[in-house]
């Protein structure tokens, strides 16, 4: 049985039709009808939200809907200091929505003039001259290599847990002190300004850390050496040495 004639459509009007249609999608891409109006921004904390827009949309061309998504959809994402990575996705045809997974930040060392940040299991995750508010400068911490992404090499791994565990205690309870120090888990101590509050060991810890926070406000304008290193919620003496 033979089949019904068909005509083949030719190849010239296949081409002709996939440019047309390639021009049209170029020109919706470039009209006014996608570019970008509004910017939501999630996630982020040590970043504002304008400056997260200047970091992944910039100007020009890339300030369009569909090109952006498709850019960080299937391309490499540009590095931002303090960020692990962001996803890029369209609300509607002029909005998108910038998804932020910042990098989990417990402290700090200073090592060759610069601020090296690592998380909470002692990897290095960033390197910067700036300061971050809230993230405290550990001291007393011993290494002999330091590398990006990479362990900090101590002698007492387990120095990482206290460290998370006071840091932890630290956000909890709104408190920023200068400096954390870990010579050894028997000699911790927080820099408040001039005053040096000694921990001694990990012992109640929770009870000092809400304890300090609620003697801050009179430790501004003081110096010298608040002594709580046996110190409970039954303590009824907390000693200030002056330095004055």
């Amino acid at each position: 049985m033979k089949q019904g004639n068909r005509k083949k459509i030719p190849k010239k009007v296949i081409l002709t039709a996939a440019v047309l249609a390639a021009a049209v999608v170029l020109l919706l891409l470039f009209a006014g009808i996608f570019y970008i109006k509004e910017v939501t921004v999630v996630g982020n904390e040590h970043y504002s939200n304008e400056e997260i827009a200047d970091f992944v949309i910039g100007e020009g061309y890339r300030r369009n809907t569909i090109y952006l998504y498709l850019r960080y959809k299937y391309q490499k994402h540009p590095e931002i200091p303090f960020v692990d990575d962001f996803e890029v996705s369209m609300d509607s045809l002029d909005s998108i929505t910038i998804r932020v997974y910042e990098k989990n930040i417990v402290g700090y060392v200073r090592y060759l003039g610069k601020n090296v940040y690592f998380d909470k299991d002692g990897i290095v995750v960033e390197s910067s001259d700036e300061e971050i508010q809230g993230v405290p400068l550990i001291s007393g911490l011993y290494f002999d290599q330091l590398a990006m992404y990479q362990s900090l090499n101590v002698e007492e791994p387990g120095i990482f847990d206290t460290i998370l565990e006071i840091t932890q205690l630290l956000t909890k309870y709104s408190l920023d002190p200068d400096e954390l120090h870990l010579g050894n888990l028997d000699d911790m101590y927080l820099q408040i300004r001039d005053v040096r509050v000694t921990l001694g060991s990990g012992d109640h810890m929770e009870e000092k850390i809400a304890r300090i926070k609620q003697l801050e406000p009179d430790l501004m304008d003081k110096s010298g050496t608040l002594d709580m290193k046996n110190y409970t919620d039954e303590s009824a003496h907390i000693s200030l040495e002056s330095n004055r």
